[in-house]
């Protein structure tokens, strides 16, 4: 394959203009405007970036450009616009065809966590649907037919397979459904088709914040096309029924669900489920079947359900109440002796009231081996310390024996409460908070945290500068890494609201930071972090929304347009030098062209 290698005729126009500004220069006023930022300009520059991406060799990062510049040419060039999101797809649908769904592990640690990279088909297809539904779901349905067919050509079905398309399919829904419930409800109801997963509970509970009535509907559609399904799948209709924020059963996957605020149950919904469950728990009394593996049978599952609802049942449903527990009991007597004790146990553990800060600590010394005791302390300070004296904490911490377990443990800790007090405006402890995190990118994002909540509210610009100044000698000395690099960026847009210059400065900073990262990507809005002992792995994830390079040129292009493309082209990565241009360019679309003035 020939490459070419493609130049946008605005870039090269910005080159020319900054190379011959080399001598020092007077302080530069905010440029709001620029010779340059014209709509036709943009939208040749944009077509331009199109032609770049056949340059890029990993697919994901083309498929990003090229989503971004079909999205920005809608208004102007539909049918070139449609083009390039065709191109996205059929560039997807190739990547898939040869890679299938692929994770990346986040450390090579035994207790490294697994994460799943996105399909691009439905980031395609998702990005489409907000500009064009209709062809976005026919786009849908051609994908999943051909894939049925090649299902059905198969020995056997992979049900993980077809669980993976349900969660994809609820996750294009679950994006839409804020500006467009009707096109969402129709790839929610494509889900249905296949297995069901907590993901379309929190679909349920996500459309339930605009239109309650819409997600009862929904949830009536999912319970006649689950209603015969294992247990594993049924449960999942549990939570969203009763207004709970955990399944009934003990699931393949859970999480905790966020109720909406003011959310109803209509108890239509619990009394469909119940007498579902119920015709069930009699045709299972009658055909009861152990699993051969190590999940609790359908019997097993229904009696958990039943015993966790009976509560709920009683106060909703008094006339179903005995049937439930007559029906519970039943399932009882079917259930091996192991399994007995295994939900039992179960339950048990639900009504255990929760244990206090104190009590856990004093359990944690009395374990007798030195990496369960510091499990169980680790556990203790992070998990359940809220509220708690902040010298008990720190000297629950110290017992912790293994030296590197204990000084990542206070690392996290300091992180947290740092976020915990600018959540509150407390943000003069939160510095000295934040003074503590070992870990040099993390300090320098809470730092520019910190600063964008001061200058909120602050008047005086030395204290705001003193405190940028801070971001920055931390930046500087911190390890190249994503963290310090979203640290950057946010400084540069902090720096430009009362120093263009330095803006533009840091600005440049973070794209030498950026450039010295190994395949950055900028894609996950959050950042991980582990902690390792010698029995347990801990793992947690805090978002960094914000501050990513695409957001942070826009935001500096509108005040420096010129210096701020300059700094875009310096990019080494060719789809983060693709995005940024795109990022700069973009308000120059809403420019409307000076026509002249007849005479």
């Amino acid at each position: 394959m020939i490459r070419v290698r493609v130049y946008a005729p605005l870039l090269v126009a910005v080159t020319f203009c900054l190379a011959s500004e080399t001598t020092a220069q007077p302080p530069k006023k905010a440029t709001t405007t620029s010779s340059l930022c014209t709509r036709t300009n943009a939208i040749d520059s944009t077509k331009q970036q199109i032609l770049f991406t056949r340059t890029m060799d990993r697919p994901a990062e083309r498929i990003a450009v090229l989503l971004r510049a079909a999205d920005i040419l809608w208004p102007h060039d539909q049918e070139r616009s449609m083009a390039t999101f065709m191109e996205a797809f059929d560039l997807a649908v190739q990547d898939f065809k040869e890679q299938g769904d692929q994770t990346r592990r986040t450390s090579q640690s035994q207790f490294a966590a697994v994460i799943a990279l996105p399909d691009q088909r439905f980031k395609v297809i998702s990005a489409l649907a907000k500009r064009d539904s209709a062809k976005a779901r026919k786009l849908s349905e051609q994908m999943l037919d051909e894939a049925a067919r090649e299902a059905a050509d198969k020995p056997a079905t992979d049900n993980r397979s077809e669980m993976k398309t349900a969660e994809k399919l609820l996750t294009v829904a679950h994006g839409l459904a804020p500006t467009d419930a009707a096109t969402a409800l129709s790839f929610a109801r494509q889900s249905l088709r296949y297995p069901a997963t907590m993901h379309l509970t929190i679909f349920l509970y996500q459309l339930a914040k605009t239109d309650q009535l819409a997600a009862d509907l929904l949830w009536q559609e999912a319970l006649v096309a689950y209603r015969a399904a294992p247990m594993d799948q049924f449960l999942y209709l549990s939570a969203y029924a009763f207004g709970n924020s955990r399944d009934a059963g003990e699931m393949p996957s859970y999480t905790v669900y966020a109720v909406p605020q003011g959310f109803g149950v209509n108890v239509a919904l619990p009394n469909l489920f119940t007498k579902q469950l119920l015709a069930r728990a009699q045709a299972g009394a009658e055909t009861a079947v152990q699993p051969a593996s190590n999940r609790l049978s359908d019997i097993g599952q229904m009696w958990l359900a039943l015993s966790r609802l009976e509560p709920q049942i009683r106060n909703f449903f008094p006339a179903l109440a005995d049937e439930a527990v007559q029906a519970r009991d039943r399932l009882y007597t079917l259930l091996t002796p192991p399994t007995q004790k295994r939900v039992t146990s179960t339950i048990a553990g639900d009504e255990r009231p929760k244990r206090t800060f104190d009590e856990l600590i004093e359990s944690a010394e009395k374990q007798s081996d030195p990496g369960n005791r510091d499990r169980e302390l680790t556990f203790a300070a992070l998990q359940s310390s809220k509220g708690e004296p902040l010298e008990k904490v720190l000297n629950a911490i110290e017992k912790i024996s293994d030296e590197n377990l204990r000084a990542g443990v206070l690392n996290w800790f300091w992180f947290f409460n740092t976020r915990s007090l600018i959540d509150q405006k407390n943000l003069v402890d939160a510095r000295k908070s934040a003074t503590k995190v070992v870990d040099l990118d993390l300090r320098a994002y809470l730092f520019s945290r910190i600063a964008e909540e001061s200058l909120k509210e602050a008047e005086d610009q030395t204290q705001a500068r003193e405190m940028l100044n801070e971001i920055s000698d931390a930046a500087a000395k911190a390890p190249k890494t994503i963290v310090s690099a979203r640290a950057l960026l946010a400084l540069a847009n902090l720096y430009a609201k009362i120093d263009v210059n330095r803006g533009i400065e840091e600005l440049g900073n973070a794209v030498k930071t950026i450039n010295a990262i190994e395949a950055p990507d900028f894609s996950q809005q959050f950042t991980m972090m582990k902690l390792e002992g010698k029995t347990f792995g801990s793992f947690a994830s805090f978002p960094t929304p914000g501050f990513s390079p695409e957001n942070a040129f826009m935001a500096m292009g509108k005040i420096d347009f010129d210096s701020s493309l300059m700094q875009a082209t310096t990019f080494t990565d060719k789809s983060l030098r693709a995005l940024t241009t795109l990022a700069v360019i973009e308000p120059c679309l809403e420019i409307t062209p000076k026509t002249k003035k007849a005479k």
